[in-house]
């Protein structure tokens, strides 16, 4: 939804403000937008070395995302129009950049196909320490006429005006992966903890700098100690009062940045929940889900409230305006989110008070829609909701609230197809959106958006590394824009590795595989995190309560995080921990049959030792082992 509003407009911002008041805010431009950019747009011709300039007038201010811009005061619009068809295009690109003097401040570059309400086809939005941002753009592909360039001004000081160049060139040489391949670490719960750990979440608390994970009835308290090297990690149970009880469906959710983590487990329409605030050494019993919740695949989320601009206001204002009404407002400040499955549609429900008690869910889609299942949600540092879904039609797709949980939007992920794998989603520190999934060809793909799902780009295998043909349990985490991880489990073995098939073998030797992008999702390392241990022999079965004994030990998925300096964490269940079961799977002679496997459950942590995280700022603290 486009932020640019002409010809009279009013923007009012909904702010949630302690101790939970709602404050409306008017802002009055003029009859025309004021846009910074001179001049405001130019034409190019298919000829290599058309180029045009502009100059910027050096706006200033701090900007969450592109959808949270103000045009004309932290943001800036300049138009260019390309003559001709595409074919004349051909072997030339459209170059664009931006560039200022302050390394740190921070500009960012979106590129729409057609004006501000059309797809965002390229971006650039590396972060502090820069002095520019660049995109090319292949007109063969986008097609001519008109390009509008969105400069964001993310964190900017007065007094250091960007200029702005596009030229029609030849295409620059295929970036390559930027910096060194990361290195990993497999921790393993001691015994008599986490020997049950089907579906495990992971979740980093900023402020101890603790782990916690939960899986099946345990709630798991993990410190590592860095003073050696490598690190050692001490476990400890922290179960919650209420959800040691009953399992269906475990989740837990941390929010990074208060430190609140919430466990819950499936109880009919709703759950058994509890939160802590002291990573499990007390806990406060919830609600457990919104009212009229459905009855299965629970997932909890949360983050910023989302705050209303102009045009959400004008096409939704009763959403806009009754955030305060829509349940109690205290001084916990972010949003919390429950979501689940009935039978013929998936709801969510709102929590304003850190996962108290929830308002009435509300319906994100039907089985007209997509499939029943879906993923785990995310939400943006604007506040912007998001739930994947592995069967949308002909494609997988994203659910998007704009206005904290109350309406959906279903967006198809173009080029992706259909799997029995949930997808996940990862989002960046200013809105980029990585979609891992499994395609359904059972290679595993991650894409890109910089437009909340409604447009895709950079559609990778990242498995080709690895000759990975049967992949499951896709999982994304994102720190800066540029910079991301996805965990999946993998085997090069072809044949039907994640059916119920019983009477054709399968020969899969299993791995945990982590694939990371320092570059915007433009390349990726991909690395087996767990070389010498398989995770799996035989069969993963992904088809629920039919598949065969033996087959579904590690249940349905798997979880990622990232801690305060960007260090990544993910959690997986080790089906075969065995001395024989590992030896087997690191004989390549080796056969296995589906139930050629230790049908183990047991709670591991992977934990990156070496390499860039995830947050460009930690750069210069060096990751240790």
């Amino acid at each position: 939804m486009s932020n640019t509003i002409a010809g009279g407009a009013v923007r009012v911002l909904w702010l949630k403000l302690h101790p939970g008041i709602i404050l409306a805010l008017a802002v009055f431009f003029f009859t025309t937008l004021v846009f910074a950019a001179t001049p405001s747009s130019s034409t190019l011709n298919p000829v290599n070395g058309s180029s045009a300039t502009w100059a910027g007038s050096g706006i200033a201010g701090a900007t969450t995302d592109e959808t949270t811009c103000v045009d004309g005061t932290d943001c800036d619009v300049y138009t260019i129009t390309l003559t001709g068809s595409p074919a004349n295009y051909k072997g030339l690109v459209l170059a664009i950049s931006i560039s200022h003097q302050n390394k740190l401040n921070d500009y960012d570059l979106y590129v729409h196909k057609g004006d501000l309400t059309g797809p965002v086809i390229a971006s650039s939005t590396a972060g502090i320490p820069e002095t520019g941002e660049a995109v090319a753009i292949d007109p063969t592909v986008s097609g001519t006429g008109l390009y509008t360039v969105h400069v964001v001004d993310s964190n900017v000081l007065p007094g250091d005006p960007y200029s702005g160049v596009a030229t029609i060139t030849t295409p620059p040489a295929d970036s390559p992966a930027h910096g060194t391949a990361p290195t990993y670490a497999n921790y393993q719960s001691p015994p008599g903890l986490g020997d049950s750990s089907g579906e495990p979440s992971i979740g980093a608390n900023f402020n101890s700098g603790r782990i916690m994970t939960q899986a099946v009835f345990d709630t798991l308290q993990v410190t590592f100690n860095t003073n050696t090297s490598p690190a050692t990690a001490t476990w400890l149970l922290k179960d919650g009062p209420n959800t040691d009880i009953i399992t269906l469906d475990p989740i837990l959710f941390t929010d990074s940045l208060t430190g609140r983590t919430v466990v819950a487990q499936l109880f009919g329409t709703t759950s058994l929940s509890s939160f802590t605030d002291n990573d499990g050494e007390t806990y406060t019993v919830s609600q457990g889900g919104g009212i009229a919740s459905g009855v299965d695949h629970e997932t909890v989320g949360g983050g910023p409230f989302r705050l209303c601009t102009a045009d959400q206001l004008v096409a939704t204002p009763l959403p806009c305006a009754q955030l305060a009404v829509r349940g109690p407002l205290t001084q916990y400040p972010h949003a919390v989110y429950y979501a689940s499955q009935d039978i013929g549609d998936a709801e969510m429900a709102l929590s304003q008070d850190g996962g108290l008690t929830y308002e009435e869910a509300h319906p994100m889609y039907t089985l007209v829609d997509c499939g029943g299942l879906h993923g785990h949600i995310k939400v943006s540092s604007s506040g912007i909701v998001y739930v994947p879904n592995k069967s949308c039609g002909s494609t997988q797709g994203l659910i998007v609230s704009m206005d904290n949980g109350l309406t959906f939007a279903v967006e198809p992920v173009t080029g992706s197809t259909p799997n029995s794998s949930d997808p996940s989603v990862g989002i960046g520190s200013k809105g980029r959106v990585y979609f891992g999934y499994v395609a359904g060809d059972g290679h595993p793909h991650i894409t890109v958006s910089d437009d909340q799902g409604r447009s895709w780009h950079n559609d990778l295998d990242v498995g080709v590394p690895f000759s990975i043909r049967n992949t499951v349990f896709p999982e994304v985490v994102a720190g800066d824009n540029d910079r991301a991880s996805f965990f999946f489990l993998g085997t090069p073995s072809a044949g039907d590795g994640t059916g119920a098939d019983t009477g054709i073998p399968f020969n899969g030797v299993w791995h945990g595989y982590i694939a990371t992008t320092y570059n915007g999702g433009r390349t990726w390392f991909t690395v087996d995190a767990t070389p010498n241990d398989a995770v799996q022999l035989g069969v993963i079965c992904t088809q629920g309560t039919t598949c065969p004994n033996g087959t579904r030990n590690l249940l349905d998925f798997n979880d990622i995080t990232v801690d305060k300096v960007g260090r990544v964490f993910t959690a997986y269940t080790d089906g075969c921990i065995t001395a024989a079961c590992i030896a087997k799977g690191n004989d390549p002679a080796a056969s296995h049959t589906r139930l050629d496997n230790d049908g183990a459950t047991k709670a591991t942590i992977i934990r990156q030792s070496t390499g860039l995280g995830l947050f460009k700022s930690q750069d210069g603290t060096r990751l240790q082992p």
